[in-house]
C-alpha cells in the first residue's frame, strides 16, 4: 500500500475511534447496573422456587385438592384448616360433658376455648381395695394391689408370696388418702408351690 494512503487510513481510524470513545465509555457502564438488576432477579427466583416447593409439600399432604392452581391450594388448606379448629371445638365440649373414670376430674370448657380441670377433694372419693394379677413372661407375674396403710401390711405381703414361692424383681409403691397402691414384678421359682387363684385369694382377704 502507498504510504500516503496508509497514512490516510490510520487517520480515518483515528477519527472514528475518537467519534465513538464516548459511546465506548457508555456501553462499559451498562454491566454495572446489570450486575445490580441480575443480583435481585435472582433473589426473585429464589423466593419463588422456595415458594413452589413449599406449594408442593403442601399438596402432597393429599388432604384436599380441588384445583391445582397456587390460590386453590391456599383456599383449600385454609378451610381445611377451619375445620379441624371446628371439630376440636365439638370434642373439647363433649369431653367437658364426661366426668372422669376415677371421679376425680371433671373438664370444662372456658370463654376462651381452653380446657380447664375443677378438682374434686380426695376424700370425696370412694377408694376400696384391690388385686390384679397377670402373667407378663415365663414364670413372672405382674402385680397390682391397692390396700389400707396399716402398720405390718407390706410385710404380710411379701410373706403371702414366699408361702407360694414367688420372689419380688421390682417394686413400686405410692400412699394417697390412707390407701397404698403397690406394683410389683414377681417370678416364680417354685412352679409346684405356685397358684394364683391361690395367690389372689390370700391378697384380697388383705384388702
Amino acid at each position: 500500500m502507498p504510504r500516503r494512503q496508509r497514512e490516510a487510513t490510520e487517520a480515518a481510524i483515528d477519527l472514528v475511534e475518537a467519534a465513538l470513545g464516548d459511546w465506548c465509555n457508555e456501553v462499559r457502564e451498562v454491566p454495572v447496573e446489570a450486575k445490580y438488576k441480575s443480583k435481585n432477579l435472582e433473589a426473585e427466583r429464589r423466593r419463588r422456587t422456595k415458594l413452589n416447593g413449599k406449594l408442593l409439600a403442601l399438596r402432597s399432604l393429599r388432604w384436599r385438592c380441588s384445583q391445582m392452581s397456587k390460590e386453590s391450594t391456599l383456599m383449600d388448606a385454609i378451610s381445611y384448616i377451619k375445620e379441624l379448629e371446628q371439630k376440636k371445638a365439638e370434642l373439647q365440649m363433649e369431653l367437658a360433658q364426661i366426668p372422669d373414670e376415677d371421679g376425680g376430674k371433671q373438664g370444662s370448657l372456658s370463654s376462651t376455648g381452653t380446657m380447664t380441670a375443677t378438682t374434686v377433694p380426695l376424700e370425696a372419693v370412694q377408694l376400696q381395695g384391690k388385686v390384679e394379677l397377670s402373667p407378663i413372661g415365663v414364670n413372672k407375674y405382674h402385680l397390682g394391689i391397692i390396700f389400707k396403710n396399716k402398720e405390718g401390711a407390706f410385710v404380710k405381703l411379701l410373706e403371702s408370696l414366699s408361702k407360694v414361692g414367688a420372689e419380688v424383681t421390682a417394686v413400686s409403691s405410692v400412699a394417697f388418702s390412707g390407701f397404698s397402691e403397690t406394683v410389683l414384678c414377681i417370678e416364680v421359682k417354685d412352679e409346684e408351690r405356685f397358684s394364683m387363684a391361690q395367690l389372689k385369694q390370700q391378697l384380697l382377704s388383705m384388702v
